[in-house]
């Protein structure tokens, strides 16, 4: 091999690397940045450092690779994302798994997890993955530890708390576990959001991109057929074709509108391998009212400087297209509050709060 190096971040829209000469020459070599097989960006440089422009935010199921070529137009080398030979930093082992990341951001979908994951990228002693929701628990598990730090920790520089948000690892059933198996000592922190307006929202997520074709009420009766049947991703079967699926095509999945919202189920999921006290649950509204406060509340939480709350960018990111609200009648929200009524009552008790605002909640108009 003549040339040597890789991708060593994706930073939202940047593919950062080095690409060097094994013998130290330093001649001038032409890079091509391709997303799913496509190119998108070039460069021809003698630094063996380099940063390459996507033009869009990168996700984690895009197939991101760096060719490189010579002056003449020969191929050198083919770096792709997450593979490149980097050892996992001392710092990241413990004697029980992995310090690193140090918090999990489960979700729930829906309920601003993405501008959350922004606002904690914010503080200067916090490093988030990049980019949001990566797929390692779900469907890169067997990679094991380097491939999840190189594909998606790549820029950590030594920060205290290292965190990562994907909202379905909340609701797969198969995933604390795992998370439990790679770092038991890790902190969690779920965001709840009244779980009808959840449930619409995530159905108008798709619709309004064109990836669903059913009603609402087509769509949550589905659903709920489904769930009547029992297809719920425990088995060994039902995960493997999970994540085959979502390598096939990551942005169909299986239509999961109303379990989503069965928040305490999925928290006990997690409380039987964790302490209660390594988790924080952070309530949607209050979070949007009172951004300030609530970050506070979770800076202490992840044992980082909590004065820097104020400070923050809390501009939402990632809002629904308009339109959505036009979609629902008075009669579809009236059956998913009552359908959520008794979820609710477990997960009050659970909380040690009161969630009778989600029960009376009239259905919005904006």
């Amino acid at each position: 091999m003549e040339i040597s190096g890789g991708i060593e971040e994706s930073s939202y829209g940047r593919v950062l690397g080095t690409a060097c000469w094994v013998d130290g020459r330093e001649e001038t070599v032409r890079l091509e940045l391709h997303l799913n097989g496509t190119p998108v960006a070039c460069l021809e440089t003698g630094n063996p450092h380099f940063e390459l422009d996507a033009r869009r935010v990168i996700s984690p199921f895009d197939s991101v690779a760096v060719l490189v070529f010579d002056i003449a137009g020969r191929q050198l080398a083919n770096f792709e994302w997450g593979e490149i030979g980097r050892p996992l930093p001392p710092a990241w082992r413990t004697e029980s798994g992995c310090r690193y990341p140090s918090f999990f951001l489960l979700g729930a979908a829906k309920s601003g997890t993405t501008s959350l994951h922004l606002q904690l990228d914010q503080h200067p002693e916090i490093f988030m993955s990049k980019p949001k929701e990566p797929f390692f628990f779900e469907a890169e598990f067997e990679r094991g530890p380097q491939f999840y730090y190189n594909k998606y920790f790549g820029g950590w520089k030594g920060e205290t708390a290292v965190g990562e948000s994907r909202h379905r690892n909340l609701y797969l059933p198969f995933v604390p576990a795992r998370i439990h198996a790679y770092n038991p000592l890790a902190k969690l922190i779920a965001v709840l959001r009244n779980p009808a307006e959840r449930a619409i929202s995530h159905w108008w997520h798709w619709r309004s991109r064109g990836l669903e074709p059913l009603s609402p009420w087509e769509a949550f009766d589905a659903d709920l057929a489904r769930i009547d049947a029992g297809i719920k991703l425990e088995t060994a079967e039902e995960i493997d074709g999970y994540a085959q699926e979502l390598r096939r095509n990551p942005r169909k999945g299986h239509g999961t509108y109303i379990d989503s919202g069965y928040y305490f189920d999925q928290l006990q999921r997690y409380m039987r391998l964790f302490d209660r006290r390594q988790l924080h649950v952070m309530l949607f509204d209050r979070h949007v009212s009172c951004p300030a406060e609530s970050l506070r509340e979770l800076f202490r939480f992840l044992d980082v400087n909590e004065s820097i709350a104020p400070l923050v960018d809390v501009r939402p990111f990632n809002q629904s297209a308009p339109g959505m609200w036009d979609q629902v009648d008075d009669r579809l929200w009236n059956r998913l509050i009552e359908h959520y009524a008794p979820h609710n009552r477990r997960l009050e008790e659970f909380l040690g709060c009161s969630l009778a605002c989600w029960d009376n909640a009239p259905r919005p108009r904006r």
